[in-house]
């Protein structure tokens, strides 16, 4: 930062600085904020000490507090293109993607060689729902650095949102060709494979990202490809729900014998003793220790495959099919899956050790939503899981259409979770459907989903529909519709319109593993509103 160092009448205030970008540099985010805040201490609104001390929130997940110190950061050094590059990653992990895009647009023309001023753009670009406009920074990120993983995802989503996918599968084999361990290109492929329904094809890469991201000494087999990773997302919700995981692996038979739950335990008490019980935290392996090789890695992955037979249950799919066209589009269905089906998914998340992100829970240092989640490209991606998609779409012609799956995920919850903030999904039709027994729900009448039955306005971005609860509020508090509220039932699947807002219900549930509420989400097609107009000209 040109002029940032210029403490030459105070040796000790380069010495931190010196101390701090060392510390950033090894990802020891205490050691600089130590000596970045004992430098701030010095000289109180120095840019680069706001700097470093920006940076290592942003690292740590801490949105709000990123954007404050870089803000205040930019304010004092305007024409530092990082420093402005910096502050549109904060705004992007604090939700607010048009601030975004435009701190990084500046980044770019203060310096027209930064690479991550151009990443940051682009995919700040697709997410705002322009795709066509993303192109063209993403492609400058690349060019300034061939293979930059970042910038090779954000353009394979937009040139396959595009309906360009032989121009996306072309980006993506060229990465794994490059980089063998690219996980989220491995993925990206995987949905290609999707949309085209070649399920074996898909599962094959979703599988391959899967162990580029999570291999263990017991998972898939080969030891020697466990990949290292610098740092890990931790919390105590994590960790509580694996000791009870490796509790219900062990007492199946299922858990290797070298993982120690005790030392699991261990772990907790010091995160704990030393952070408090809402901390979220970038831990290394030595802070890890003795479940370093175990900790977010598959130690036991349940083979899940199609089944012969149907997955579907025997409901009345006309019946169906007439509710979901009354207006707005919510319909609910029980007996969703057969028995057989249905016992195979649970098993699979109740066994599978793929519940691996706390991004929801990763916020601003608090713990604000008890809940795990897992992703297609990261461990939620069973053959039976594909069978139950296609089955749908075949069964229920008039709601899906030529719509194809596009997303899953599952999260699974504590017992007095607040659950999903109100927000839309980029999606055509939305499909939420629960696995966990009824006997673990202790209200009835409540523990599913409240759905709106408005849709977002056309001019609402994807950003705008999916990160901005308040917002939504304010605009549902206007419209004075009456909410849908489908109460939890086992096997009960909703499916509605995916421009509706929705929120998960008031939870209570009995506490113990078996009894954390598992809800599966499918998204099928693309959402019509929003977005560029390059998209509809297409």
């Amino acid at each position: 930062m040109k002029g940032a160092r210029r403490a030459g009448a105070d040796p000790e205030l380069v010495r931190l600085l010196a101390v701090a970008g060392e510390a950033l540099r090894r990802g020891d985010f205490a050691a600089v904020e130590d000596a970045g805040g004992r430098a701030l201490q010095r000289a109180p609104d120095h840019a680069e000490a706001l700097n470093l001390l920006g940076t290592a929130a942003l690292a740590r997940g801490r949105g709000a507090e990123a954007v404050a110190l870089l803000e205040k950061a930019v304010a004092r050094a305007p024409k530092a293109a990082m420093v402005r590059c910096n502050l549109a990653f904060a705004y992007r992990l604090a939700g607010r993607i048009d601030a975004a895009a435009g701190a990084a647009e500046e980044a770019t023309r203060l310096d027209a060689t930064l690479t991550p001023a151009f990443t940051v753009l682009g995919t700040a670009l697709k997410e705002l729902g322009r795709p066509q406009q993303a192109i063209a920074p993403l492609r400058r990120a690349l060019e300034l650095s061939p293979g930059l993983a970042r910038a090779v995802l954000a353009l394979g989503e937009a040139l396959s949102t595009l309906g360009r996918g032989d121009e996306a599968t072309r980006l993506y084999e060229d990465a794994v060709a490059r980089t063998p361990g690219f996980s989220d290109a491995w993925s990206g492929l995987g949905w290609i494979h999707v949309e085209a329904r070649r399920y074996a094809d898909a599962a094959r890469c979703f599988r391959k990202a899967l162990a580029t991201r999570r291999a263990s000494p017991w998972w898939p087999g080969d030891a020697a490809a466990v990949p290292p990773r610098p740092t890990t997302p931790a919390n105590l919700l994590k960790l509580d729900h694996d000791i009870e995981q490796l509790a219900w692996l062990r007492d199946h038979g299922l858990l290797p014998a070298a993982v120690d739950i005790e030392a699991y335990r261990g772990v907790r008490e010091r995160v704990a003793a030393a952070h408090g019980a809402a901390a979220n935290l970038v831990l290394s392996p030595q802070e890890l220790g003795p479940i370093a090789d175990s900790f977010a890695r598959i130690v036991h992955w349940r083979e899940t495959p199609m089944q012969t037979g149907p997955v579907l249950g025997e409901f009345d799919r006309a019946a169906i099919e007439t509710r979901y066209a009354a207006p707005p589009g919510v319909c609910w269905v029980d007996g969703l899956l057969t028995p057989r089906a249905l016992e195979e998914l649970r098993r699979f998340c109740l066994d599978s050790t793929i519940w691996n992100d706390i991004a929801h829970n990763f916020r601003d240092g608090e713990v604000p939503r008890a809940y795990l989640g897992t992703y297609a490209g990261d461990g939620f991606c069973c053959p039976l899981l594909f069978q139950v998609a296609e089955e749908l779409t075949r069964a229920l012609p008039a709601i899906f259409r030529d719509h194809r799956l596009q997303q899953m995920w599952a999260y699974k919850y504590e017992e007095h979770a607040e659950g999903i903030a109100l927000h839309g999904d980029d999606a055509a039709v939305n499909v939420n459907f629960w696995i966990t027994p009824d006997a673990a729900n202790l209200d009835p009448q409540s523990g599913g989903l409240i759905v709106y039955p408005v849709e977002a306005p056309a001019d609402w971005s994807f950003a705008d529909i999916n990160k901005h609860p308040d917002r939504i509020a304010r605009f549902l508090a206007g419209s004075g519709v009456t909410p849908v509220e489908v109460p939890y039932r086992q096997n009960r699947g909703v499916i509605f319109n995916s421009d509706l807002f929705h929120a998960t219900a008031p939870l209570k549930f009995k506490p113990g593993y078996e009894s954390r509420r598992i809800n599966v989400t499918m998204l099928f097609g693309r959402r019509a509103a929003g977005g560029d107009e390059a998209i509809r000209a297409e």
